[in-house]
């Protein structure tokens, strides 16, 4: 296949490129910045992330699409501007490919938006939390909801639509998992407030595998929860860094410190979704990292 993929040098996208690539697909990447991240031997293309007619072209040459376009979530703190920042870069490039879809003379068949177990927000509690349910009402949640909203027409043209709704993305490389390294380096790691709220992670191998596998797999429609099928709460997962790490667990951080250092991001530690991956585990998926230990094993050999 012919696969375009949007934001195609951030972390997932660093990790699915080359995976397309070994798999026999050929890949052109969008991106501003389409050189940094994206795998040797794909085309990168600059885009902004709005409509423009060249846009169309790269659409109309692809069998399939990929949309991991949006500004990091984690980068910095949530300031007005930083949150409407967020927001704006997704459902943009949502909007920006339907145009392009719209447009061309030989569309694609099979787009696969992406998302995250935000999207429940925290009106949920400890309860496995399927794609039945309906968004949740904070920040995340709501622009979860916006992003998988701009790119909702893909279904109406007739297009395969494939929503994944990535939990935690663990990568040495970016996301989550760097920020929490020193602390634990240093023995000083713990539980984030109580340690109670669930920690939805996912290797970045499975992620990627996971897009992968809708792209490949016909049957596939709707969204799907792409989180390791076993729980994990913080604590489990701040125990298991530990070990990983072979350094002790000795302090917890309290909720009130978080949230003074992250101010409102501060959601995206001290709450979780426990979110189910049984529908992507019945669609015949099989995670090659199901355990928090031995993925993060994997993760930080030296």
């Amino acid at each position: 296949m012919k696969i375009l993929v949007a934001g195609g040098t951030g972390l997932i996208g660093s990790a699915l490129t080359p995976l397309l690539m070994a798999a026999g697909h050929s890949v052109s990447v969008l991106s501003r910045q389409p050189h940094a991240r994206a795998a040797s031997g794909a085309a990168h293309v600059h885009w902004t992330g709005a409509f423009a007619p060249a846009l169309t072209d790269c659409v109309q040459e692809a069998d399939a699409i990929v949309n991991l376009a949006g500004a990091n979530i984690g980068e910095t703190k949530w300031s007005d501007a930083r949150k409407a920042l967020i927001r704006e870069s997704r459902v943009r490039a949502g909007q920006a490919l339907m145009e392009a879809c719209q447009q061309a003379e030989r569309k694609p068949r099979t787009f696969v938006q992406a998302s995250a177990v935000g999207f429940y927000g925290s009106s949920y509690g400890p309860e496995r939390l399927t794609e039945r349910l309906p968004p949740g009402k904070d920040f995340l949640a709501s622009v979860c909801a916006d992003w998988e909203a701009s790119t909702a027409a893909a279904a109406e043209m007739g297009l395969r639509r494939v929503v994944t709704r990535f939990g935690i993305v663990l990568s040495p490389q970016g996301g989550a998992l760097p920020r929490m390294l020193l602390p634990f380096r240093l023995g000083l790691g713990g539980a984030l407030g109580d340690g109670h709220q669930p920690f939805p992670w996912i290797h970045l191998q499975d992620a990627a595998r996971a897009v992968a596998y809708a792209l490949d797999n016909d049957g596939l429609e709707g969204p799907y929860n792409v989180a390791a099928p076993s729980d994990a709460s913080n604590r489990d997962f701040s125990r298991a860094l530990a070990q990983a790490l072979r350094r002790p667990m000795l302090v917890d951080v309290p909720a009130f410190a978080v949230r003074r250092l992250f101010g409102e991001m501060s959601v995206l530690l001290l709450q979780g979704q426990n979110a189910s991956a049984q529908r992507l585990l019945d669609a015949g998926f099989a995670f090659a990292h199901s355990e928090v230990l031995p993925a993060l094993q994997d993760l930080l050999q030296d």
